[in-house]
């Protein structure tokens, strides 16, 4: 049962449409040690929505007066709600919200309410908030928003932008919801957080793109190639992550170098029943020069050779 802390209440909020986008990516889980299972596959369309918050007047206070929403936005995973009377709902201020999404192919509306909302503990710079959601069905039963992640819980968080089903960001506008199950939160909660640029003036967004792509197994950026069950090791050229302590000695080779549009070269497919070195060469014209374990090295390419590398993995 989720514990929730009781929180003053706020004011009763008149129903006023928005723009959401809702992607849910379920892909990898990275642990520690950087070597790590991939749960199943399962990519889902975003889908156009329309968001509304609800929150109901929970306090006879007499000053508690209706206000409507003038405007949602997001502030790197706070969902941020904007009253006319000038108040910001947000994080915290939105358990107990309900959210009604009306989604294409649905018979109606689903409503989701806030269950908690916490400070993500993996982030070591305090950017992140995490949300539990559930969805209420018609008598208000609620079950899980989103699938669990490896570690059991059940995280979403909006991110500003918006991605395509293969999990291309096409626009800076609107935010997307998604899920610390999905590749998408992932790879923001690996330290490639796509609103961020670095001290030494790097912006994260690209590092992010070619997060998901190697999540994935996106190596044309056209689809994704993995399967559940398989352990990588990812790392980059700039130090948020590096490689495990195993390497060297265990049984990962390394697969492939990233950019933001997928593989710059492939050493070895992750999952040879899904797409092997032949078939890839066939599908993904770009690559077929820089496939094979001597044609695509690290060492190649961190030489600047193939491009703008950002992320390398290794795999079985």
């Amino acid at each position: 049962m989720v514990q929730r802390t009781r929180h003053p209440a706020p004011p009763k909020i008149v129903w006023h449409p928005c723009r959401l986008f809702i992607a849910d990516f379920d892909y990898l889980y990275k642990d520690p040690s950087l070597i790590h299972p991939e749960p199943t596959l399962r990519l889902a369309s975003i889908f156009a929505l329309n968001l509304c918050v609800a929150l109901a007047a929970l306090s006879s206070d007499a000053r508690s007066a209706a206000d409507h929403i003038q405007r949602i936005d997001v502030e790197r995973t706070s969902l941020r709600v904007h009253l006319a009377s000038g108040r910001v709902l947000q994080d915290k201020d939105l358990i107990g919200a309900t959210l009604s999404l009306e989604m294409p192919g649905a018979s109606g509306p689903q409503r989701i309410r806030v269950e908690n909302v916490v400070a993500d503990p993996t982030d070591s710079e305090g950017e992140m908030m995490l949300y539990q959601m559930k969805l209420l069905d018609a008598v208000g039963e609620a079950e899980e928003l989103c699938d669990a992640d490896p570690q059991g819980e059940h995280w979403a968080f909006p991110v500003q932008g918006k991605w395509d089903a293969n999990g291309r960001r096409i626009s800076n506008d609107g935010f997307t919801l998604t899920c610390s199950s999905g590749a998408q939160g992932k790879c923001v909660r690996f330290g490639y957080k796509p609103w961020k640029t670095t001290k030494e003036g790097v912006r994260l967004e690209d590092y992010h793109q070619a997060c998901i792509r190697m999540v994935t197994a996106n190596y044309c950026g056209d689809k994704g190639t993995t399967k559940d069950g398989m352990k990588i090791d990812l790392y980059d050229n700039i130090g948020i992550n590096t490689p495990a302590e195993s390497a060297g000695n265990d049984d990962l080779r390394f697969e492939a170098a990233w950019t933001k549009s997928g593989a710059a070269c492939v050493a070895h497919t992750r999952v040879p029943d899904n797409i092997n070195l032949q078939q890839l060469a066939a599908s993904c014209p770009r690559l077929k020069d820089q496939l094979g374990e001597s044609d695509c090295t690290e060492k190649k390419a961190r030489s600047g050779q193939l491009g703008a590398v950002l992320i390398f993995n290794r795999s079985h």
